[in-house]
């Protein structure tokens, strides 16, 4: 077996019917669809379809998204690498007018080769549009977290840096749907904390592995709670940071350069645009 497809589903069956439609049908491709019935979260799903699956390389998909016709040229290729990278588009679900979601992503395939695999390998975060080699996964131990939000990050992460070697095929092959209810939108204090903890202990791993790259929106959270004066879960948001093992040194820096980070955000939204 080539590729094992892992789906986590929970919601709308028309959505996952939409997905399954869209999946080539393959020889070399298995297809496993988790049910989150216990509403454990889509990394708990994730891993349990790593668990059973058998394929050379992963692929994973939400189940609210799909891929485009262009997937079979993807996947007819012959692959080598570690990590294959492709690229998507993505739409607003509903009114199937072009979205943002996939921007970044674009504008980072369109960077020269060394600055496009950098960024790739140690800023995309996302668990669509990879094709990830198994046993190198397994070799490390690579894992989703099972967390309310950003449950795909550190798997991502550490892919990127346990991998050997990289391929990039400049393909739209995926379509992101944006959802205006969508998981990663969760606000609740839960969600805040989980968020904090996830971005905190990625800029430690970068950081103790000598990877120049550090993500200013750990603070996000702790930020947005203390402006609505939220003050409960702005300190548990500063302790997961400092649990986490990021130096309070570093803590206050980012507070007093916070506004600059904002101002950049918007002006990577400005520049990003194009890509959409």
């Amino acid at each position: 077996m080539t590729y094992s497809l892992i789906i986590p589903h929970r919601g709308p069956a028309e959505l996952l019917q939409r997905l399954l439609k869209s999946v080539p049908k393959r020889d070399d491709m298995e297809v496993i669809v988790v049910e989150d019935i216990d509403a454990r979260g889509a990394g708990w799903a994730r891993n349990q379809g790593l668990r059973r699956a058998k394929g050379e390389y992963l692929i994973f998909a939400d189940s609210d998204d799909y891929f485009m016709p262009c997937i079979n040229e993807v996947l007819d290729q012959h692959h080598t690498a570690d990590i294959i990278y492709f690229s998507a588009t993505s739409i607003e679900e509903g009114s199937g007018k072009k979205s943002w979601r996939a921007a970044r992503v674009n504008w980072v395939m369109s960077q020269e080769p060394q600055k496009r695999e950098f960024l790739l390998r140690h800023t995309f975060t996302e668990p669509w549009c990879h094709i990830v080699r198994r046993k190198f996964i397994e070799k490390h131990r690579i894992r989703f977290d099972e967390t309310p939000i950003l449950n795909d990050v550190h798997f991502s992460t550490q892919a990127g840096y346990y991998a050997k070697s990289v391929n990039v095929i400049p393909l739209k092959a995926y379509c992101v749907c944006n959802h205006p209810g969508s998981v990663g939108k969760r606000r609740s204090p839960e969600c805040l904390i989980a968020y904090t903890r996830v971005m905190a202990e990625t800029n430690v791993f970068n950081r103790r592995n000598g990877i120049d790259r550090y993500h200013a929106r750990m603070m996000r959270p702790f930020m947005q709670s203390l402006l609505k004066l939220k003050l409960s879960t702005a300190k548990k948001c500063w302790d997961t940071m400092r649990k986490a093992g990021v130096p309070t040194t570093v803590l206050l820096k980012e507070l007093t350069i916070y506004p600059y980070h904002l101002l950049h955000w918007f002006q990577r939204r400005t520049k990003y645009a194009p890509y959409a």
